[in-house]
């Protein structure tokens, strides 16, 4: 399993987790967890890529949740930051094909994606962080989905692309 979904969950993690250091050893209770709880996969519900997905995501929202995470993180020295910060953008950039799939979204579609589902924000939270009301962010959410559901139509083959479309409709339905 690690080798086939490794890279995908790894690049997953790291757009939430942001520091490879931390999204290593998510990554590794990602596959603890699984291989714990590999009875409880229902074939039926999911692809198991999904459901390992799932797992990562709500693991590395869990670590970033943590007041003890948030504290070192803002103890880091702006120079090692910096070059974690463009060495992870590289990295995630090539990994996921993000910004391919998301150049059609006009900035504030996109911000809505990026706070909601890569960095781990309620719609509520994002609905304050960004100053805008709740209704506009679940609308902006909705009509974002819906664009990036139409632009991955061609790209349904790829694992990447089956992923997202899932990943986005389960955690919209969630959300709501």
């Amino acid at each position: 399993m690690y080798k086939k979904y490794g890279n995908a969950i790894f690049g997953i993690i790291s757009r939430i987790v942001r520091d490879d250091h931390s999204s290593e050893e998510v990554l590794q209770n990602t596959f603890l967890k699984v291989w714990k709880s590999i009875s409880d996969y229902d074939e039926n519900k999911s692809s198991l890529f999904t459901w390992i997905a799932v797992i990562a995501r709500n693991t590395a929202l869990d670590l970033v949740r943590l007041k003890k995470f948030q504290n070192l993180k803002k103890t880091d020295s702006l120079d090692i930051t910096v070059y974690n910060d463009s060495a992870r953008a590289e990295n995630i950039s090539s990994t996921l094909e993000y910004d391919s799939l998301i150049k059609g979204l006009e900035p504030k579609y996109k911000v809505v994606i990026d706070k909601i589902y890569l960095e781990g924000y309620s719609q509520s939270q994002a609905a304050e962080l960004l100053e805008i009301p709740l209704g506009t962010v679940k609308t902006r959410l909705k009509y974002a989905v819906n664009i990036l559901r139409e632009n991955l139509g061609s790209e349904k083959s790829t694992l990447f692309g089956m992923f997202v479309l899932i990943m986005l409709t389960i955690i919209f339905f969630l959300c709501q």
